[in-house]
């Protein structure tokens, strides 16, 4: 697989990575100092490519890069957080 860029599509909220016609993409929801990450999908056909934890570091280096503690609704990404420590002290104190 050729190197995909994660992008911030504003407009849809959300993280997004196209392989081809496939997605994988976290949705967000911005609030005064923080984001909200509540959903993470992937087009089957990306399925065990690591798209998923791309996306994700993706969305969590934005919310480090843009000084925004993060709201892990979604059960990927709060996984994904007690999976990489380093991300950890972003995740928001009442969470």
């Amino acid at each position: 697989m050729s190197e995909q860029q994660v992008v911030n599509n504003e407009a849809e909220q959300r993280f997004e990575i196209w392989v081809g016609e496939n997605v994988g993409y976290i949705d967000y929801k911005l609030g005064v100092g923080s984001i909200n990450l509540t959903h993470t999908e992937v087009s089957p056909a990306l399925e065990g490519k690591g798209i998923s934890g791309k996306v994700a570091a993706a969305a969590l280096d934005y919310a480090r890069d843009n000084n925004l503690s993060v709201i892990p609704s979604c059960p990927y990404i709060a996984t994904y957080i007690k999976r990489h420590p380093e991300y950890q002290p972003l995740v928001k104190a009442d969470a």
